[in-house]
């Protein structure tokens, strides 16, 4: 059986098709050949499966760097589903974790590993990695190694450091937005050892682009939902608007869910599941929805709120029309919102000052000393931290996003962590503490029966479980595991929702030593170029929606695509356009016959080829006729 017989087994096997997308095969094929592979693929494109194929085909492990651990975890639950072994390395897991899932790819018991980059930036994790029988590199979202790129992460830039330990381990990267210069970065900065770049075009035909400048956003949302009808999603800004959005859909009669990061876990999956099975038609979300999400009959994705980035806006509008019918993608605005982004930039770009003011309120709330912090992560309550330094949150946001770019900490976005314990004592004290203090004795009973492995590591546990087999309230299970933490007994972990911080680098004094902020002016210059871009798109009337976001990612081999608003907005025009010419030409011609250069010059208001063509028309339509001698008159029968 040759490579292709054995990528075509693989894709039926495990995935059902018979045929791969565009360009699957060409980069599929190109992995497993151990050559350095850049994939360009939109949204929907089928990016995962660009790299999965290849690690099933080469055997052994897989590494996946990926920036979102939702994102990772999506993928991991849909690899076992299929009977394919995935781990992922995130956050949420403790040291011991860690390590049994290293130990497990170390004998072969892991197909795909999946990681943050964050995890790439600690040598000790690396030379751990170094034992593993990695055979394939997968790099997703790749364009976050570049500053000109979507979202820059640091972190992404020790990811080349990894050909130290796998020399001969050819690399994939893989992302759906990248302009020239940050294809060209990408390549680079991963130390491919030739060009290999397969783009598929940005181009999606089905999809209708349309910006309408709308002072009624809500009835015109009501027009786009009843006349295209299907599935939709709504994207706004703020967490509160989806909630407000969705309410009042609901009361128009059309059934609505949504979607923000403010959610519990549970709630957000409840929400997309019942979006994603059609039990509501519309859902009204935050950027945090639709990453990984795979619905391929979303019929409309309006924009009320003017999107971050042309980037941002063009992975949110693909995914409309996944499975290649018509679909529509809308931004609703106003001169307002024009105005309010340009001022976004100055109110998300925090001064020098205001970024070292947080840094020294996140380590003083946290108690963190000066030359420690290396490596602590601790859960980041944005709005304790806000409250008790008397600081704005979005203030305190944004300096820690360009910490983040200067490589000072990693924020990673809220994620449900469930609560974990590890016995601290040993067996037989702790059964002495059971005779001494009999009222804790059920709860102890309980876990050492419902859970192994709790004092050789922390133990994932169900609270609401324990609480039901122990006969006490959640309420009274809180307090006792809260006792039997402080007494030592064990260690309790929460679990909690709340996004993290991960400090990367000692604390500095900033007395005698500065924040080093190099990539700062890069960002800030790139981030007013995102906004600028956005502002001419939206405010750009003549020319075609395609061609403008196509050409922003460098793509110029295309016509107009004839259905976008700019497109019907010039095609009206140049009816009416026609119209007028072809009332001068009969006038013209009332009087008498005329050679057609006699009529072009007499119509010197109009473009000349523009009033031939009109002629050539009226002759095609039979309204005029012409001679042998170019002699033409009007058509009187």
């Amino acid at each position: 059986m040759n490579t292709k017989d054995d990528i075509h087994l693989y894709l039926k096997k495990y995935w059902g098709h018979d045929s791969f997308r565009p360009l699957q095969e060409k980069i599929i094929l190109s992995a497993i050949q151990n050559i350095d592979t850049l994939a360009l693929l939109p949204t929907g494109g089928g990016k995962s499966l660009c790299f999965q194929i290849p690690g099933l085909v080469l055997g052994g492990t897989c590494l996946v760097i990926s920036p979102l651990i939702a994102l990772m975890n999506d993928q991991v639950n849909n690899l076992r589903n299929k009977g394919i072994s995935a781990v992922a390395v995130t956050s949420s897991m403790n040291f011991k974790e860690i390590d049994v899932a290293l130990n497990n790819a170390a004998l072969g018991h892991v197909q795909f590993l999946y990681v943050s980059p964050e995890r790439i930036e600690n040598e000790n994790f690396r030379q751990k990695l170094s034992y593993l029988p990695i055979t394939l590199i997968a790099v997703d979202e790749a364009h976050c190694i570049s500053q000109w790129g979507y979202d820059f992460r640091p972190s992404y830039l020790k990811i080349a450091e990894l050909r130290i330990y796998f020399p001969t381990v050819s690399i994939i990267a893989l992302t759906a937005s990248a302009t020239k210069d940050v294809v060209e970065d990408i390549q680079h900065k991963l130390q491919f050892n030739k060009q290999q770049v397969f783009r598929q075009s940005f181009v999606r035909k089905n999809i209708r682009y349309v910006v309408q400048l709308e002072e009624n956003k809500y009835e015109r949302l009501l027009k786009i939902i009843h006349n295209i009808g299907g599935s939709g999603i709504i994207y706004v800004r703020n967490r509160k608007k989806t909630e407000e959005i969705s309410k009042w859909l609901i009361q128009q009669q059309i059934s609505s869910g949504f979607y923000h990061a403010g959610l519990k876990p549970a709630d957000r999956e409840i929400q997309q599941q019942r979006w994603v099975e059609n039990q509501v038609q519309v859902i009204v979300a935050t950027n945090a929805f639709g990453m990984g999400i795979d619905k391929p009959d979303v019929r409309f994705v309006v924009h009320v709120d003017l999107p971050d980035s042309l980037e941002a806006y063009f992975q949110e509008a693909g995914r409309a029309g996944r499975d290649e019918r018509t679909a529509y993608a809308t931004i609703l605005c106003t001169e307002a919102d024009i105005e309010n982004l340009k001022d976004s930039f100055e109110k998300n770009t925090p001064s020098i000052e205001e970024i070292k003011q947080c840094y020294q309120a996140v380590f003083n709330f946290f108690q963190i000393p000066v030359e420690s912090g290396e490596g602590l992560t601790v859960n980041f309550d944005i709005d304790e931290i806000a409250r008790n330094y008397n600081l704005k949150v979005l203030t305190i946001y944004n300096s820690i996003k360009c910490l983040e770019k200067e490589g000072y900490v990693t924020y990673l976005d809220s994620n449900f962590e469930p609560a974990k314990v590890m016995f601290k004592m040993n067996k037989n004290d702790l059964y002495n503490f059971q005779v001494k203090f009999p009222k804790y004795d059920p709860l102890v009973k309980v876990l050492l029966r419902s859970y192994g492995g709790l004092f050789e590591g922390y133990v994932q546990i169900k609270e609401k479980d324990v609480a039901y087999r122990s006969k006490i309230s959640e309420s009274e299970l809180l307090y006792q595991l809260n006792i039997l933490h402080q007494q030592g007994v064990l260690s309790y972990l929460p679990q909690t929702t709340l996004p993290k911080l991960l400090f990367l680098q000692n604390r500095i004094n900033l007395k005698f030593q500065d924040i080093q902020l190099i990539n700062y002016p890069i960002l800030k210059q790139k981030r007013l170029y995102q906004i600028n871009s956005v502002i001419d798109y939206v405010k750009e009337e003549n020319i075609c929606r395609s061609r403008l976001l196509l050409s922003y990612f460098n793509e110029t081999e295309f016509k107009d695509c004839m259905y976008c608003d700019a497109c019907i907005k010039n095609h009206k025009a140049q009816i009416e356009s026609n119209l007028e010419i072809q009332n001068a030409i009969k006038i013209e011609l009332k009087m008498e016959p005329l050679p057609i250069d006699t009529i072009t010059v007499r119509l010197q208001k109009f473009n000349s080829k523009r009033v031939t063509e009109v002629i050539n028309q009226m002759i095609d339509e039979e309204d005029l006729v012409i001679t042998k001698d170019k002699i033409v008159s009007l058509n009187r029968n």
